[in-house]
Formats: C-alpha cells, structure tokens, sequence
C-alpha cells in the first residue's frame, strides 16, 4: 500500500525523518544508524507506506545517493589530522594495506561458502565489506573518548578505506567481466585511465582551490559554495571516466585539503557548512536507501546463514586480520584488540552495494537481488552490536576513563581552588588551567591536577589525554575570554557541558546584553559575579547539604552543584534548577546574598 506523495513533498519528508531520527538517538543514547534503520524499515517494508526509489527512479535515485557520498566522504577525509600519525602510522598503514586485503578475500569466501553467493558477487561485497563506516565510527568515538591512538587508527581507517572498499569492488567486478568475456585490453586501460584521472583531479583541483583562497580570488562568503561545487564536479568529471572513481578522487581532494589548509581559521566557515550538509545527507539518504527495500527480498535474505556469516565476520575475520596485520606495529595487545572488535559498517557500503546492484541485474547475475538487502543486513547487525559494546568494551580493557567523569577548570582564583578541592574530595577527576595565569602556582599547592600549556589550542588537545573529562567551567575574571573559550570547547565537550562564569559587571543593564543562547550555560547566580565569588571564599567555604535534606536550601543561598551516588556532577545555571535525587550532596554557598548586601552596606 504505498502513498503517493509528490516527489518534493517526499524528499522534503524524509530530510525530516532523517534529522528527526538523529534528534531520537541523540535523546535516548542510541547509536543514530540504528534509529535511522528503524525508520526505514518502518515506512517502506513493514508498513509499505512509501518506496522511494519506485517514486523517484532508479536513475535520479542513484544520482541522488552517489552525489550525497560523495559530499560524505569529503567531509571524513577534510577533517583528518596529519598531527595524530605520530605513534600510530605504522599501523595504520598496514591495516588499510595488508590487513584490507585479507578482509576482501576472506570476507568473500566466507560469503562464497555460507551464503551461496556467486564468487563475483561475492568478491565484490568481499571490497565493499572492508568499509569501516565514519558516519557510525566518529559518533562512537565522541560517545566513549577512548585513547588518542585508537581513536586515531579507527578514524583514519574508516576514512580512507571508504573510497578503497569501492574501488577493490570496481576491480572483483571488471576481473570477473574479463573472465566472462574474454581478456580484453580495454578494460585494463579503461581501470588505469580511472585511476589516475581521480588522482589529477583530486590533487589539481586542492591545490586550484587552495591557490584562489591564497589570492582572495574567491569572497569569505562564497569560499563553501565553491568549495561544494568543487566537491560536485571532480566527483561527476571522475566517475564520468570511470563508475565509482568519483569516490577516490573527492577523498583526495579531501585529503589534500586537510593537509594544505593547516587548520587556518580561513576554512571554518566551509568545514561548517560542510559538516552541518554531511549531517543531514547521512541521515536523509540512509533511510531512503533502507525504505526502499521490499518485503519479499527480506525474507528470502533473513535466514540462519546470513546470521553464521555475520557471526564469522565479527568473531573471526575482523580480529584475525587486524591482529596479523599489526604485529609489531608498535601499538599495545589490548589497543590492537579493541580495534579489532570496532568495525561497524556505514551508509557507504549500502550506497555502493546499491549501484553494484543495478549491474549485476542488468546482466541478470544469478541471486543480483540479494546484493542489497545481504548488504543492510550485515550494515544493521554491525552497528547495533558494535554501537551497544563499543562504549562497556573500551572501558572492560581500560581504553577509555573508568572514573567518574571529570571537570576542566579554565580559570585558576580561590572560588576555583575551592571548588575543584571540594570536587576531588569526591574523587572526581579536576584539571585546572589558567591562560592568563600561566603558572598556577596555587593549584598545585593544593596538590590539584595542572595544565600549564594552552587547552584552547587544537594541536595542545589532541597531545594530551583529555578522556578523563567530559564537562569544562569557565571561571577566568574576562567575560570576553570566557566566551571566546566557551566556542573552542564547545566542539570538544559538546554545547550542554561548557559553563561560564556570569557578566562580571554587577548591573542589570550589561546582564540583559548576554545572547540568550548563552544563558543558558550561565554558572550558579547571575547577581554573583567573579569578584563576589572570591569574596565570599575569603571568609567562607562551600557548604555541602546531604540531598535527602535539600529543603533546608534557602533563597539566601547560591546553589553550585550537585554530586549524585555514582559520582557524577552536575552545575547549576541560571536557567535551570538541579534535579536532586534522594542521594548524593549539593554543594552551595551558605548565606551568599544576605552576605553580598552586608558587604555592600559596608557592614563587616
């Protein structure tokens, strides 16, 4: 019973449903590639309400997905950090060397044998399976912020084999097509040709791109629409010559621009735009994909051997060619076994196994149909066990903090060396730096935990273990600095978990000039400024009040924070109260106002 909707009316609902399911994961803690199937498979096969590649075509529907990977893999491979290789290159490389081409032949035996595919097919699934996904990789790894060195291999793993998985697929097809037709010249050069047009392509047009920003030939606003028609055109000119080179060339492209860029301010606008379109693209072409899948093909696919076959992907193959690929590679045995358990696949193999799809059936290969669902079910069964264990595995190996989470302190003065000592006593991990103080004596006085260098900037971050942590206080005398700070480590903690001191000046006029979207990261009292903060501790401490007796609280107190019975601490804002649970303590200045007017009556 599918629905007829207007084709704009479709596309718009399903950018809907796509960034709608992202909203649903992100609230229930869910990996958003197993929302996103759940959505799919709810329109399209189970209720039928609507298959969009009936509805669009086959050919703008394939046009529609391969432009979205595209801008997808740009937007992976433009974001990886050359300043993350050192320590983990060896293995890295090997892995998406020798260790990619013992997962292509042992994946494509084990579908030769236990789900009866032919050996075409099944050398061509073989490329597309070694694709690790980064639409599924990079949310689990800001989900649980394991070690830097497996975050770096999983990450450039799942980057650069995104466009390799296709082309080792591009290669089983066309070996396969020779074998059948007869060996042929043409096909040979036609592979090479390919080849290096996505190279010329994705080298020349970095550098074309970098050269016209260098000489301002190109306006600040319109350096992301450029850079998206970049994106556009080398990946149809490249795949014009060769189906599926397109991939190879934007991913260099991508690379190149990561490294030439160097990190420069210039290029956020268009990483942004970039990013914000990838994050839509994601979620929009993946259940369009998953949507279209009938009921039929499903329940032929379904069956107790493709279960056996996922089984032998994740328990044997994956961790026998991690394993052998990283011997001696200089990374320890628990990392190397982490990884080799970390391989969830993405939107990529899907969108391929789409195309590879239509080739086959178009020259009416026995068992052609099965190509995509075999491909979902494998994608589906991946993430949800990978995404569910991803997070309890890397903290069973130790790979990822097993302490409470932890606070950054930006901001070394007394209310702050108070604080963080009244959050260690709870065994809370605190960290405190000071920019404008750059050697905090007094925290480590006190035997607190320092940063002396600078957490604002990038290249800092990624060298220093920073997984203890997961919530940032900004408690510097500048207002200006804090909200400066408050956009750097936004994107390392997340918007909800930054905090900033309020307005230090004490007038209502200044307070109402504070964007609202900030108010909401407002610490404690906004009538409590910086200097009313210190003057209180010069007299006083913080006070801690069991929870089962928080109302003993009174409005002559100012409410910091509350630590509940697994040790985990929340702040209070000014826009939002603290839920307190029945166990734990609240920590708040006692007195504080009726303290600030005696202070300002001029009374001792």
């Amino acid at each position: 019973m599918n629905i007829e909707v207007p084709l704009m009316l479709l596309i718009v609902l399903f950018i809907g449903l796509g960034i709608l399911s992202q909203w649903v994961a992100a609230m229930i803690k869910w990996p958003a590639i197993v929302v996103m199937s759940i959505a799919g498979l709810l329109v399209g096969p189970i209720f039928q309400l609507v298959n969009p590649e009936q509805m669009m075509g086959s050919e703008l529907f394939s046009t529609i997905v391969s432009l979205a990977v595209a801008i997808i893999l740009f937007e992976g491979s433009s974001n990886l950090d050359y300043r993350e290789l050192p320590g983990v290159s060896k293995a890295i490389a090997r892995i998406i060397t020798i260790g990619a081409v013992l997962a292509w032949v042992m994946g494509a035996l084990a579908m030769y044998f236990i789900l009866d595919l032919p050996l075409s097919i099944s050398f061509v699934l073989g490329g597309l399976f070694i694709v690790t996904g980064p639409t599924v990789i990079q949310p689990l790894l800001k989900q649980a912020k394991v070690k830097n060195s497996v975050n770096s291999i999983l990450k450039w793993e799942s980057i650069i084999l995104d466009p390799v998985g296709p082309l080792f697929a591009l290669f089983a097809f066309y070996v396969f097509q020779m074998i059948d037709q007869g060996f042929g010249l043409g096909y040979f050069m036609e592979y090479i040709l390919g080849f290096a047009v996505a190279f010329v392509l994705g080298f020349g047009a970095s550098y074309l791109f970098r050269w016209l920003i260098k000489w301002d030939f190109v306006p600040q606003n319109l350096m992301a629409p450029v850079q998206f028609v970049f994106i556009l055109l080398i990946f149809s000119l490249s795949d014009a010559v060769l189906h599926e080179s397109g991939l190879l060339a934007v991913t260099i492209f991508g690379l190149v621009m990561a490294r030439l860029k160097n990190h420069s301010l210039i290029y956020k606008e268009s990483d942004h735009f970039i990013d914000e379109m990838t994050l839509i693209l994601v979620s929009t072409v993946f259940i369009l994909i998953t949507s279209s899948l009938t009921r039929e093909v499903l329940n032929e696919v379904i069956s107790w051997q493709l279960v056996i076959f996922c089984i032998v992907m994740i328990l044997i193959i994956r961790p026998a060619y991690i394993l052998l690929s990283t011997i001696n590679s200089g990374i320890a045995f628990k990392e190397r076994a982490f990884v080799s358990f970390v391989a969830p696949r993405g939107i990529v193999a899907l969108a391929v196994a789409e195309f590879f799809a239509g080739l086959f059936i178009a020259q009416e290969v026995e068992m052609a149909d099965h190509i995509v669902p075999v491909t979902f079910g494998f994608v589906f069964v991946t993430v949800v066990i990978y995404g569910f264990s991803f997070k309890p595995l890397s903290k069973f190996l130790k790979l990822s903090s097993t302490e409470a989470p932890g606070v950054i302190i930006i901001g070394e003065n007394r209310f702050s060396l108070e604080l963080a000592e009244r959050l260690q006593d709870h065994e809370i991990p605190v960290l405190i730096s000071d920019l404008l103080n750059s050697n905090p004596k007094r925290a480590k006085e006190r035997g607190l935990e320092t940063f002396d260098g600078n957490l604002l900037s990038e290249d800092e971050r990624i060298q220093t273990d920073l997984t203890p942590y997961n919530q940032c206080l900004l408690t510097t005398r500048s207002y200006t600095f804090n909200h400066l700070a408050f956009n750097e480590m936004s994107q390392e903690f997340g918007l909800k978990n930054v905090k900033m001191f309020p307005y230090p000046i004490d007038s209502d006029k200044k307070r109402r000039r504070v964007e609202p979207e900030i108010k909401h990261h407002i610490l404690f009292d906004e009538n409590y400024t910086y200097y009313w903060f210190n003057l209180f501790i010069d007299d006083h401490e913080i006070t801690e009040v069991d929870a089962s007796e928080s109302d003993s609280i009174t409005d002559d107190d100012v409410v910091l924070y509350h630590i509940d019975g697994n040790k985990n601490v929340g702040f209070k804002t000014i826009t939002e109260d603290l839920n307190y649970s029945t166990e734990g303590v609240i920590g708040i200045l006692k007195g504080a106002h009726s303290f600030k007017e005696k202070k300002k009556n001029g009374e001792s």
